[in-house]
This record gives C-alpha cells, sequence and structure tokens, in this order.
C-alpha cells in the first residue's frame, strides 16, 4: 500500500506499523506523520486504510486543534 506516502514496516517488538503523511505543517512545511500498529500485516493494513480515509475527511491544517471527540 502506498497512498499518501504510506507504508507497513515489521517493528522489533513484533506488531506491525502502518505510517502515513497527514499533511504539511503551514507554518514550518514539514510532513506531519501518523502511525498505526497491528498484530499481522493484514491488521496494519486495514487499519492503515481506515486512517487514511480518515485524515481526508479532515482539514489537515487544523489537525492540532481537533480532539478525540471531534
Amino acid at each position: 500500500m502506498n497512498q499518501r506516502g504510506s507504508h507497513i514496516r515489521k517493528r522489533k517488538d513484533g506488531r506491525w506499523e502502518g505510517r502515513y503523511t497527514a499533511g504539511h505543517d503551514p507554518e514550518t512545511s514539514r510532513a506531519i506523520y501518523k502511525n498505526v500498529l497491528g498484530r499481522t500485516p493484514a491488521e496494519a493494513k486495514a487499519k492503515l486504510k481506515a486512517a487514511i480515509a480518515e485524515t481526508k475527511s479532515l482539514y489537515v491544517i487544523k489537525t492540532r486543534t481537533y480532539t478525540v471527540g471531534a
């Protein structure tokens, strides 16, 4: 899976990590990276796909102002 700069890798602790670029900080122009964890590659891939879909619906410039409830 390589959407929006995403990839999956196995961590040293045995879990699988999916990382993706959620956007760019408007003040510094640096990439904003997010990650998800899973016990299997399939679980990590499913979580990564869901996280990317959710990120597309958010206004990424205001990511710091969103709360867990939002």
